[in-house]
């Protein structure tokens, strides 16, 4: 089944809302303790901005709001309050308390809404793309690691390519995506399979030999031809015929020995 076999659904996900952020972000670590919670953030308040003025309007109770959060915990008001900020500082963002955007603030109160504009910083470097249909998934998981499973999805999607010659693949490295988040491999095997029983990343995986296994993933959409994409990959990568892999499944692997 060749490209243009597989052209509905690369159609169907063209007519996707998305959003851009930069590729410098992937590496939630080097952001700070909470690297992946400011990511998050930007990530929702940049789906808040998709309008003429490109403005969200918003503020700590409301993110709190449109993220499930209860409103009741003040040490995560403090939290979402601090990550607004540090996405000013760090250029991300810029908070005015007007609508014509004269009066920049540094100081947040949590009842109050504001209207944060998204800057862009980084994008020209390279961004990915990420769609909403994905963010609000994401955002109604029944789950308390929704930043660091974002953080997750975000290495994966960043590393898929759309052009012409080439599908919307990713075969990001487990180990890799450990290493730019700092959260445990482990968990990021666990936040993986979330992501595929949710409906969020199709996974496939191979085991091409018999120290060797390796993961392959698209967004949903694409599920029907993940293996198909998958297998070719492979063989490339590999440089063997797929009748050679030792076994291969749908869903999460561990990963061994994958280059």
């Amino acid at each position: 089944m060749g490209k243009n076999n597989s052209s509905k659904s690369l159609q169907e996900e063209n007519r996707e809302s998305f959003i851009m952020l930069s590729k410098s972000l992937i590496e939630t670590k080097k952001l700070g303790k909470y690297g992946d919670l400011d990511v998050y953030h930007l990530a929702v308040i940049k789906t808040l901005a998709n309008n003429f003025q490109g403005v969200a309007f918003t503020g700590v109770n409301h993110l709190m709001k449109c993220l499930g959060m209860n409103l009741e915990q003040s040490s995560t008001k403090t939290r979402t309050n601090q990550s607004l900020l540090r996405l000013q500082t760090e250029g991300h963002i810029e908070i005015y308390e007007d609508i014509e955007m004269f009066n920049q603030i540094n100081h947040l109160k949590h009842a109050n809404t504001y209207f944060i504009k998204p800057t862009g910083k980084d994008e020209d470097m390279g961004f990915a793309k990420v769609f909403y249909k994905d963010i609000n998934k994401i955002a109604s998981m029944n789950s308390n690691y929704r930043p660091k499973i974002f953080a997750t999805y975000f290495n994966i999607v960043a590393y898929m390519f759309y052009s012409s010659t080439s599908y919307p693949l990713s075969y990001i490295k487990i180990d890799t995506i450990a290493k730019n988040t700092g959260i445990v491999r482990k968990s990021i095997v666990e936040y993986l399979k979330n992501l595929h029983e949710e409906e969020i990343l199709h996974c496939i995986h191979f085991d091409i030999n018999n120290t060797i296994s390796k993961n392959y993933y698209t967004r949903w959409v694409h599920n029907e031809h993940t293996g198909q994409w998958a297998v070719g990959e492979a063989e490339f990568q590999y440089r063997t015929n797929h009748k050679k892999f030792k076994g291969g499944a749908i869903g999460v692997c561990d990963e061994r020995g994958a280059s």
